[in-house]
């Protein structure tokens, strides 16, 4: 690729979406990052993206980086990135992620020293076309791909037995030798996996799949398997304390509690397949001490309502996904004790409760699929979510201020002007909003300013005979590029009209439930 192409905005987006998370957003995601590169320039668009990333340490960032990249292990490398991190300071690193990503882009014909990079260059510069035709199609509701093209690399399938296997490239018996590829390791019956067991999957993406017996706790010596697939039993507790390189850690269901410990903190713990009734994942991430530790957990199809219980983490990212079939609710209730800040984000809808005394800010506006919040034991929070999604949020004690962005503009969710059910259900709904004390901060897509009707305007729109009615009659009272608050039943909406005075289905609704009058001072618009 030529210097002018990297300076594209577009190929910065796909780029830091690659080396940070290995992963191509959908396209909604994606253009949203494209127009703010475009807008604050690339450079500050690189230093947000990486600010995400800032708890971790410079030798978890340099493995991060250069495992995405495929150019791991290269010991000499690592410690060269986590030496550059160090000199010019890791509130830099979207910065560094970004140049590395150029860099291995330009050395797949390279000579001399370089020449070792060559095969990296050509799988990277591949899986970057891949992965900008996956996200500027619109058929592509969720993200992915979610690994390289690198079908043609697949390694061995190898089972771990009772014993105390050792596995590794130079391994005497051909059942425990990994390879250079990606690798698939086996110790699907319980007790098949011990701390006793070693396993040193080499380069590739390696995967092991294991299945713990209620109440046992392994930590076996991993090394460079990338993703853990655990099924575990009540009271099981898989330790990673003795893992290094690993990427993802997952647990299948709960179906009953269980802990995964000593994760390093630029691991993403997820849960996957969960059923309703399930149990409670606590976390307990390694070297979590300092005032400004950052992790990150997922949930892909874990519909059963469990409990992720994390602590000594101040920034806390939730990441939702799942299958691409748009019907799919993650449901997990979220418990962080000493977390202050939550950033939700991903392409499935999700429902969560969220614990957390210290919680001040949830950040959910990249979440592009409807979120279901409750916040519980919460005081004093800050809500942010975006208007793609029909969300359901329910505030709780103290002073909350939610805030609302991209109302009433192309990328907002369009209101269901069939009838008034259909228009209720595409509103997006919050309860325990308190008049007076909480706030509501509505940023339309183009400025927006907040109607002033009279009394008999206001109650000619009470006594409409419907809610669409009492909409309709919002809009054509407000005027264009207007934001209206009226009462009807018992509730108080709050209506962003668009550059069209007649209501239309791409202005915005917000349903305050159960208030019965909102004073002016408790919102605004712009």
């Amino acid at each position: 690729m030529t210097k002018h192409v990297f300076d594209e905005p577009y190929v910065a987006a796909t780029i830091l979406n690659r080396v940070f998370n290995d992963q191509s957003p959908q396209p909604a995601v994606y253009n949203n990052q494209v127009v703010m590169a475009t807008s604050i320039g690339l450079n500050a668009f690189a230093l947000s993206f990486g600010a995400a990333y800032a708890g971790l340490t410079e030798d978890q960032l340099s493995t991060r980086l250069l495992g995405n990249l495929g150019v791991l292990p290269n010991a000499g490398l690592q410690v060269a990135v986590r030496d550059y991190l160090v000199s010019v300071g890791k509130a830099n690193v979207g910065i560094v992620a970004l140049q590395l990503g150029q860099i291995l882009s330009g050395l797949e014909q390279a000579t001399g020293d370089q020449a070792v990079f060559n095969v990296a260059a050509v799988a990277w510069n591949k899986e970057l076309e891949l992965s900008y035709a996956f996200s500027t199609d619109p058929a592509n509701d969720a993200s992915g791909p979610p690994e390289r093209d690198d079908q043609s690399v697949t390694g061995v399938t190898l089972s771990l037995t009772s014993g105390d296997d050792a596995i590794s490239l130079t391994a005497p018996e051909a059942k425990f030798k990994s390879t250079a590829n990606n690798d698939t390791f086996l110790a699907v019956i319980a007790g098949f996996l011990s701390s006793a067991d070693a396993i040193d999957g080499a380069a590739g993406v390696d995967t092991l799949r294991a299945t713990l017996a209620a109440g046992a706790t392994v930590a076996p010596m991993l090394r460079s398997v990338e993703k853990v697939y655990v099924t575990a039993g009540a009271g099981a507790e898989f330790s990673a304390a003795r893992s290094t390189g690993l990427v993802e850690l997952w647990i299948n269901g709960p179906d009953a509690s269980a802990t995964f410990s000593g994760v390093d903190l630029g691991t993403t713990v997820g849960i996957q397949n969960s059923v309703a009734g399930g149990g409670a994942l606590t976390v307990n991430f390694a070297n979590a001490s300092g005032p400004a530790d950052a992790a990150t957990i997922a949930l892909a199809h874990a519909a059963g309502n469990g409990e992720v219980i994390v602590s000594n983490i101040e920034t806390l990212s939730v990441r939702s996904t799942g299958t691409s079939s748009g019907t799919l609710v993650n449901s997990a209730r979220i418990t962080a004790a000493q977390a202050e800040k939550m950033v939700i984000w991903g392409d499935q809808a999700l429902t969560t409760a969220v614990t957390g005394a210290r919680v001040s800010v949830i950040d959910a506006t990249a979440l592009t699929k409807t979120l279901g919040l409750t916040l519980a034991g919460t005081s004093g929070v800050t809500v942010a979510v975006n208007a793609q999604a029909a969300h359901r949020i329910t505030l709780g004690k103290g002073a909350d201020t939610l805030k609302i962005t991209g109302l009433a503009g192309t990328e907002a969710k369009d209101i269901n002007l069939g009838t008034s059910a259909t228009l209720a259900a595409s509103a997006i709904e919050v309860s325990g909003f308190a008049s007076g004390i909480d706030a509501i901060r509505l940023d339309a897509a183009r400025a927006t300013a907040k109607a002033a009707p009279g009394a008999t305007e206001l109650a000619s729109i009470a006594a409409s005979a419907s809610l669409l009615e009492a909409t309709a009659l919002a809009a054509t009272t407000a005027g264009a590029n207007k934001a209206l608050a009226f009462r009807y039943g018992a509730d108080t909406y709050i209506l962003v009209n668009d550059s069209v005075a007649a209501l239309g289905a791409n202005d915005s609704l917000i349903k305050l439930t159960g208030v019965a009058a909102l004073a002016d001072g408790s919102w605004t618009s712009a």
